[in-house]
């Protein structure tokens, strides 16, 4: 027998194991269900730290921003207790670029994800630390943070009564000048 007739008769095999195997999946759970919405909070977006009091740019430690987010969710049911949760994979990028008087060769910064439920009740929060090295050569740089977010649901809910929300963790100080030097 040729390793053809044997290659076709495993991928029959295959074929046929996951036909048997497809047939005892409820469909129902293989439709596709809506993840949280993500959204970047714009007053949140982007930091300018300062090495002083003063909101001189010459005074500039590090500028930062969130860049790109993507986000993934899949659902889990637990067999044992019924209960389903969303588990949520989020992936950030962050950019940031030296200011004139950067003491740390470095941006230092935090940011944080909240999980809104119904109501927008927050659920849950975490702050999260970031820091974007630089060097002498290279003033600007990106990093990138993954994050995972557990959200379980209560029954006849799904991922469209939830919100996940990201921020750069900014004072008032910075939240003022935010708003005032809107960069979006």
């Amino acid at each position: 027998m040729n390793s053809m007739s044997t290659l076709g008769r495993n991928l029959l095999g295959l074929m046929g194991a996951g036909l048997l195997l497809s047939a005892c999946v409820d469909p129902i759970a293989q439709q596709s269900r809506p993840c949280p919405m993500v959204k970047v909070i714009q007053d949140a977006a982007y930091l300018t730290r300062f090495a002083g009091e003063a909101e001189d740019l010459a005074e500039t430690s590090f500028e930062a921003r969130i860049g790109r987010s993507k986000s993934f969710c899949t659902y889990v049911i637990n067999t044992d207790t019924g209960e389903t949760t969303i588990r949520s994979e989020l992936s950030i990028e962050f950019a940031a670029s030296r200011g004139p008087k950067n003491p740390d060769s470095a941006a230092k910064f935090n940011y944080w994800v909240r999980v809104v439920g119904p109501g927008n009740s927050q659920l849950s929060s975490q702050t999260l630390d970031v820091e974007i090295p630089f060097t002498a050569a290279k003033v600007q740089a990106t990093a990138q943070d993954q994050v995972n977010i557990l959200t379980p649901l209560k029954k006849g809910e799904t991922g469209d009564f939830y919100r996940i929300y990201i921020g750069l963790a900014v004072n008032e100080k910075e939240l003022d000048y935010n708003r005032r030097n809107p960069q979006f």
